[in-house]
Order: structure tokens, then C-alpha cells, then sequence
């Protein structure tokens, strides 16, 4: 009787505690829902705003994204470029975007403002030149002083943009070589764009000897320009007597040609007018200087 007493009173034992641990388990879960219902009631709202923020925060990230692949696609940016700075452009609006729905939602984000204000700082600091060239990379993007295939001088460097880089700009000089010039310098410097406009003016500026006739030498000048009809501006061209120098008297002419003229057209009028000079007896002069000897006498 006594071992059979025992198992009963194990049993109930047993039942008694799995029964206080569902109870205690019902009890958690109430108040669990209590403690949710609770938080909807308080922070709903606001959860709502929050989930809102992001989901139009995310649109327009990627509206920002889309527009810098736009932007660089069309300065001819490198695709490795493209794709890097626009990934970093989205990263960080949706970073903002983060900070602001936690924020909004009720969860404190002076911690993450924190951390991700000594980090911008020690990057800054660290790429201090590189990100004042890229800051300059986007200024020139947005302001397009120029674009690839036009013919720049920068800086002393002179040619035909082949890109417009994250960092630097390519240019492809006269003899095909390849100058990678900081975007910093470009924007602090003075850039000369022979490609923006569609026409351009040759400035023309002819020598001729004291003794020569300069009626004679504009008149065939006028006759060479006007024959040239590519010339689009002959017959009001500004031309006559710039100055008297040391050794001949100079002509100055402003022919105006269409941008992809210029080359051309001063080359051909340079060999004409040296053929046509020649064949009116028009002297084109050199540098001379007069050198006189003085002989000492020897004494006796």
C-alpha cells in the first residue's frame, strides 16, 4: 500500500507542476499580448509612418540612382565607375532613410548618428583629395563645361576629352598621348572649349615687307577668303593693318567657319596665301638684324 501511495502522490506531484507550467506559460503569453497590444496602441501609428518612410524613401533612391547612371552614361563615364557611384549614392540615401523610419518608429538612432559621423569623418580625412575630385567630378557633370570628343585646353594641356572619370579626366592630346587631369584642377582652373560653339574664328595675322604694297596684299587676301566657300562670313569679314612691327607690317583676318572647318580651312588658306604672296611679288619677311664692324687702328 505504501509503494502504491507513493506512485499516486508522485503523479499528482507531476501533474501539479506541468499544470503551474502551462499556466505560467499562459500567463507569459498574455501578458506578452498584453505588452504587444499595448505597444500597437502607443507606437501603431507611428510604426505605420516609419514603414511608410521607407517604402518611399527606397523609390527614391533609386530615382537618384537612375538619374547619376544617366548623368555619367551621358559624360561617358566608365561602366565601373557608373555602377559604383550610383550603388554609393543609393547605400547612402537609404541610409538616411533608415536612420529616419528607426527614428520615427520610436527607436533611438543618437548611437547610429554617432557611429556613422566618426566614420564619414575618418574617411573624409583620409580621402581628403579624392573626394574634393570627386566633388569636382560631379560639378562638372552637372554643369557640363564639356563633353567627350570635344577639343579642350586645360591647364596647358591641350586635346580631345575622352572621358570624364570618377577622379580625373582623360584627354587625348595632338600626338595620341593619354593625360589623366585631376577633376579638382579642372574646376579651379581655366578651361578653354573649342567645341562648344558651332562656328569658330580663325585669327589670321600676315607679315609683309615695309617696301611691299599692302593694298595689294589685303586685296589678294579678300580674293582668297572669298573664294572659299567655307568660309560663311567673306564678304564682311573683319580684316586690315593690325600693327607695325620691327621687321614687316602685319595684316590681321577673322575668317568664320563651321567647327569642323577650322583645321581644314586654316591649313589650305596658309599654303594659298604663301603660293599667291609669292606669285605677286608680296614679301613675307624674316627677323634681320644689321650688324656693323668697326675696324681699330693699330698703333704705331
Amino acid at each position: 500500500m505504501s509503494l502504491a501511495a507513493n506512485t499516486a502522490d508522485t503523479a499528482q506531484t507531476a501533474a501539479s507542476a506541468v499544470k503551474a507550467d502551462v499556466q505560467n506559460q499562459v500567463t507569459q503569453s498574455v501578458s506578452a499580448l498584453d505588452q504587444l497590444k499595448e505597444f500597437l496602441l502607443n507606437h501603431g501609428p507611428d510604426v505605420i509612418y516609419a514603414i511608410i518612410i521607407f517604402i518611399i524613401g527606397r523609390y527614391i533612391a533609386k530615382g537618384f540612382k537612375n538619374v547619376a547612371i544617366r548623368m555619367m552614361t551621358h559624360a561617358n563615364y566608365d561602366h565601373t565607375v557608373i555602377t559604383f557611384v550610383s550603388q554609393m549614392i543609393y547605400y547612402a540615401i537609404m541610409a538616411l532613410v533608415i536612420l529616419s523610419a528607426l527614428n520615427k518608429a520610436g527607436i533611438p538612432t543618437n548611437s547610429f548618428l554617432a557611429a556613422f559621423g566618426a566614420f564619414g569623418l575618418a574617411v573624409g580625412l583620409a580621402l581628403q583629395n579624392n573626394l574634393s575630385n570627386f566633388a569636382s567630378g560631379l560639378l562638372i557633370l552637372i554643369f557640363k563645361p564639356f563633353k567627350a570628343g570635344d577639343w579642350v585646353s586645360i591647364g596647358g594641356v591641350e586635346g580631345s576629352i575622352k572621358g570624364i572619370q570618377m577622379l580625373n579626366t582623360a584627354v587625348i592630346t595632338k600626338d595620341n598621348k593619354t593625360v589623366f587631369i585631376p577633376n579638382s584642377i579642372i574646376t579651379s582652373n581655366q578651361v578653354i572649349n573649342s567645341s562648344y560653339q558651332d562656328e569658330r574664328y580663325i585669327s589670321f595675322l600676315f607679315d609683309i615687307g615695309y617696301d611691299n604694297d599692302h593694298h595689294k596684299a589685303i586685296a589678294i587676301l579678300k580674293d582668297i577668303f572669298q573664294s572659299d566657300k567655307r568660309i560663311l562670313n567673306a564678304d564682311t569679314m573683319e580684316i586690315g593693318i593690325k600693327e607695325f612691327a620691327d621687321n614687316s607690317v602685319r595684316i590681321a583676318a577673322y575668317p568664320k567657319v563651321a567647327n569642323a572647318d577650322y583645321l581644314p580651312v586654316f591649313y589650305d588658306t596658309m599654303s594659298r596665301v604663301k603660293d599667291a604672296f609669292d606669285a605677286g611679288g608680296i614679301d613675307i619677311p624674316f627677323p634681320q638684324r644689321v650688324v656693323y664692324v668697326r675696324e681699330e687702328k693699330k698703333e704705331n
